[in-house]
């Protein structure tokens, strides 16, 4: 029975050991997959590996972003509300076009004044090396929240502050 996989076992084994090393799953799975061979790597991958390869989902859906963008770049022509400028100004940001980013949070900023959409015109700033731009912004997300993004803020206010 655990002859059944003999030459292929062995690659099974070594797949589900890379795996287990570097998801940290229960520790009896490394048991299950050295004492039962193939068949135990084999059921490891099964339970364990193939759940796992859904969350990469995430990390290739390129396409569908960039369809949203083109969406949302027809939608604000016709209905240019902060919303629809403050999620494609999100996009543009995700996407790493900054330029279009800030240009964007602005267009929000000018509307209504909130700090979630200064925090990022500041990311936009930073990534455009417009350190004097960004460093007001901060100053001001600061001071309505020390805490603000797991007080990264804070942390970009003194980056910021030194490079001026």
């Amino acid at each position: 029975m655990f002859g059944l996989f003999y030459p292929y076992g062995i690659v099974l084994q070594a797949l589900a050991i890379m795996h287990f090393v570097r998801r940290r799953p229960d520790t009896y799975w490394l048991w299950i997959i050295l004492m039962f061979g193939g068949v135990g790597a084999l059921i490891y991958i099964v339970v364990e590996v193939i759940p796992d390869v859904g969350l990469l989902r995430g990390s290739f859906q390129v396409f569908p972003r960039r369809k949203r963008i083109k969406q949302l770049e027809g939608l604000v022509l016709d209905n240019p509300s902060i919303g629809n400028y403050e999620e494609l100004g999100d996009l543009y940001l995700d996407d790493g076009q900054f330029a279009r980013a800030r240009e964007c949070f602005d267009r929000v900023l000018a509307k209504s004044p909130s700090i979630d959409p200064l925090y990022r015109r500041a990311l936009c700033a930073i990534a455009l090396n417009d350190f004097a731009a960004a460093a007001p912004d901060l100053e001001r997300v600061v001071s309505e929240d020390p805490k603000y993004d797991y007080q990264r803020a804070a942390g970009l206010r003194a980056h910021v502050l030194a490079q001026t």
